[in-house]
């Protein structure tokens, strides 16, 4: 195979390759969503003294009259934790592949390049890493400081923070006495356990 076909090929690969990067990113990007805002509903649960309860059965029973079943905030509440942590694995492990994807989406882009004799193709490689998105020549690390404060915020600070949550929770219902609370605690340890897996991935990955 001459090195315009190879590169020909390897360039609609490269295509195909970057939009099921994307796919992930835009997925990746809602699940961050979706985990805030159930965080915010968990929050608003444990330090509204079962205040948001009272005033969510409250409407109910006006709206539905006094015969309305009032709804049980504990177990409501131990659904959103198994959620929450569904939505965290989920995060992870796109998280994780978005990190593959590109790894070797760089790698076609250095197959490219030797198939064109030429560095034109070094967006997501070689460019990324330069301080104004243009190939410099060199492997080293020039981006802006911003950029590489953000990276650090999702890899580390965000699960950091998760774990400090979920422990916080963990320690307000202790010792579990209930079902729920037992149930609660179980999910808790799952979603500390996926946080530090991921952490440890992430510092430990070549």
């Amino acid at each position: 195979m001459n090195k315009e076909k190879r590169a020909e090929l390897l360039l609609d690969h490269y295509k195909d390759t970057f939009q099921n990067i994307l796919n992930h990113l835009r997925m990746r990007n809602r699940l961050f969503i979706y985990i805030l805002a159930l965080l915010a509903v968990i929050a608003l649960d444990m330090f509204s003294d079962a205040t948001f309860a009272q005033w969510v059965n409250a409407l109910i029973r006006k709206n539905l009259g006094d015969s309305a079943v009032p709804l049980d905030f504990e177990v409501i509440g131990s659904a959103v934790l198994f959620l929450l942590l569904t939505l965290i694995i989920e995060y992870y492990k796109r998280s994780i592949t978005v990190d593959r994807q590109y790894r070797y989406l760089t790698n076609l882009e250095n197959q490219i390049c030797e198939a064109m004799d030429g560095d034109f193709v070094t967006r997501e490689g070689k460019s990324y890493f330069s301080k104004t998105g243009i190939y410099e020549g060199n492997g080293a690390d020039h981006r802006p400081g911003y950029l590489k404060t953000v990276g650090i915020l999702y890899t580390y600070l965000v699960p950091v923070i998760l774990t400090l949550f979920v422990l916080f929770r963990i320690v307000t219902d202790f010792p579990p006495t209930k079902v729920t609370a037992i149930f609660n605690t179980v999910i808790g340890l799952l979603i500390v356990y996926y946080n530090v897996m991921y952490v440890v991935w992430v510092r430990f990955r070549k």
